[in-house]
């Protein structure tokens, strides 16, 4: 396995200061007035190191305006977004982005195997069009050896500082955002961990605003795992850069660059003598500038952004590289009781042009409404337009109704030039109610059909089914009987229709969580221990169709999961092991999940 840079920085580090060390002189073989001066030195330099102390914690007071969020501007009705803020990403049961949408009803995660292998979230049996992305305001393409479904595993968790879930009946959009740092002390965090198959991951951050307006951020993050007999070893590379000017809340610039290396290797089955998995050895590098004005810093008044991007994929079978290019520009007008935003894009590739716009209105606190609009020009003369609509109301007593549409024409691949429109109409009717002691969330969506594509990760899955009408219930509630004890679950069941492929018809994803603060022996709040143990249990189904377009059978099962994690102050230790029971199988038909694979870190955050 490869030494990875974060590595050889701190080893280069240790170095230096080892050397300054050895080159001072033994304070016993000086002359004792020698010894006098360095005493003094040494009195003077302590008393430097507490007035830089003290200036850190008056710097830590000192915000300093940062770029805002781009798109985010939207009225939605209470129930319609699901917002992952950096805490929760810290504190959530996930290695990786795919594993924060398993909470969220209706996703099934499709995986390669363990940790490190790809994970693809799949909502609602509407395959690998059934997510899309957005980094920084950004769509993300896939390119490279699947230009079908981009892989957000690939992901590292410590540079994203909120990711942003929106869904309507059988499509959801993922907004992901990186830290935006806004305090004139300079932060720095540190990650290692180890586990089973020799994983190693090493992460490294900094991050760094000046008065002048001036910010500069960077993380590299190192991931290798080893292979098992029948291959199947991953190694990712991430490094990420972002530089900013951001003089008043009202105006700022930003430009950042993210890369990363991935290296997946072959994966055989023996027992039949097939692939499961080609593997994949490239790099992808999104580069990325964006100017935002904002009327007034509040949040309210009216805002501009402009965006340019481009990606590309380079690999032995594609030296040149392949990059797409990405041009937008983002209005948007708020008040206290409705919201305007507007986007335009142009792209180099597959879709040159596309367009959206939302509007919401809550005209009292118990009523909120909000409609959209999407239109795509693609290659090959080939046209996507489609339009949502969301409506919630507040009842009395933490009771709440809601529902939501969308329906039109839309091209799911447009790498695929042989693809044509597909129209879809779906409704969704959701009720809730929420207190301190539980809150539950049930929807009934209906869906009129659709033609899922299959994940070209999995060699095994030629292709799934077309999905037939079918209705869906899905349900999240968390039962909360004393504060520091928590029990959650995530379900769903297609109701009628033919079975879909991809997904089970029952899944659900439950958790039971004892997290304490032990007030009475730590009032400081400082101390925080999380027991968590995690249930995901499916019933048999389809997993999708091989090359002749007989059906691939997916077994049943059931998995337990167990979590540790400490915390003191900024520090997290964490200890975590999947697949208690051993069981041999995966969410994939012919793709198991580790035995009682284990992993366990730490992760501290500090202010230099």
């Amino acid at each position: 396995m490869r030494v990875p840079v974060v590595a050889w920085v701190i080893g280069v580090a240790l170095l230096c200061h080892a050397q300054r060390l050895v080159a001072q002189d033994p304070v016993l073989n000086r002359p004792l007035d020698s010894v006098r001066v360095d005493t003094s030195h040494v009195r003077r330099d302590t008393l430097s190191t507490t007035d830089r102390l003290l200036k850190v914690q008056k710097d830590l007071l000192i915000r300093r305006a940062a770029l805002p969020r781009s798109g985010t501007d939207e009225v939605q009705p209470a129930g319609s977004r699901t917002v992952f803020t950096r805490d929760s990403i810290d504190w959530a049961t996930a290695q990786s982005v795919p594993e924060l949408l398993a909470r969220i009803p209706g996703v099934y995660l499709d995986r390669a195997g363990w940790i490190g292998s790809a994970v693809l979230p799949n909502y609602m049996a509407h395959g690998a069009a059934s997510v899309t992305y957005e980094l920084d305001g950004v769509p993300q393409i896939a390119v490279g050896p699947d230009s079908l479904a981009w892989d957000p595993s690939t992901i590292p968790l410590g540079i994203l500082d909120s990711v942003d879930v929106t869904t309507t009946p059988g499509s959801m959009r993922v907004r992901l955002f990186t830290r935006a740092y806004d305090r004139q002390a300079p932060r720095t965090k540190v990650g290692v961990a180890q586990g089973d198959r020799g994983i190693a991951r090493y992460f490294a951050s900094f991050e760094r605003r000046y008065s002048s307006g001036i910010g500069f951020s960077a993380a590299a993050d190192y991931f290798g795992v080893n292979s098992l007999p029948t291959g199947g070893a991953n190694t990712i590379g991430s490094g990420w850069v972002q530089f900013g000017y951001v003089p008043t809340p009202h105006f700022g610039i930003q430009g950042q660059v993210i890369t990363q290396s991935i290296d997946r290797g072959l994966l055989l089955n023996t027992d039949k003598s097939d692939t499961l998995f080609a593997g994949v050895t490239g790099s992808r590098t999104d580069a990325s500038m964006r100017a935002a004005w904002r009327q007034r810093d509040d949040g309210l008044g009216a805002g501009i952004d402009l965006l340019a991007s481009h990606t590309e994929w380079s690999s032995d079978s594609a030296p040149g590289g392949e990059g797409i290019g990405q041009f937008g520009a983002v209005a948007s007008l708020r008040a206290p009781t409705w919201s305007a935003v507007g986007s335009g894009w142009y792209t180099t590739r597959w879709t040159p042009l596309s367009g959206r716009m939302e509007i919401g209105w809550s005209p009292s606190r118990l009523i909120t409404g909000s409609v959209e609009g999407d239109a795509q020009h693609h290659s090959a003369a080939r046209n996507s337009h489609w339009a949502a609509a969301r409506v919630g109301i507040q009842l009395p007593l933490g009771f709440s109704v809601g529902a939501n549409y969308s329906g039109g024409s839309r091209v799911q691949s447009p790498s695929i030039a042989t693809q044509r429109p597909f129209n879809f109409v779906d409704a969704q009717a959701t009720a809730g109610f929420n207190s301190k002691l539980l809150a539950i969330d049930a929807g009934y969506a209906h869906d009129a059909g659709w033609r899922p594509e299959s994940f070209s990760e999995f060699a095994v899955i030629n292709a799934y089914a077309p999905l037939a009408q079918t209705d869906w219930i899905t349900v999240h509630a968390r039962l909360t009987p004393i504060n520091w004890f928590t029990l959650e679950t995530a379900y769903q069941n297609p109701l009628h229709g033919i079975l879909p492929d991809g997904v089970p018809p029952q899944h659900g994803l439950t958790t039971a969580t004892i997290r304490s603060r032990f007030l009475r022996n730590f009032p400081s709040g400082i101390f925080q221990l999380k027991l968590q143990g995690v249930m995901e249990t499916w019933s048999p189904g389809i997993g999708g169709r091989d090359a002749t377009g007989a059906a691939i059978p997916l077994p049943g099962a059931t998995f337990f999961r167990t979590v540790i994690q400490l915390q003191l102050g900024p520090f997290i230790a964490y200890y975590d092991r999947v697949n208690l029971q051993a069981v041999r199988l995966g969410t994939v038909p012919g793709y198991p999940i580790q035995s009682g694979g284990t992993t366990f870190g730490i992760r501290w955050e500090f202010s230099n």
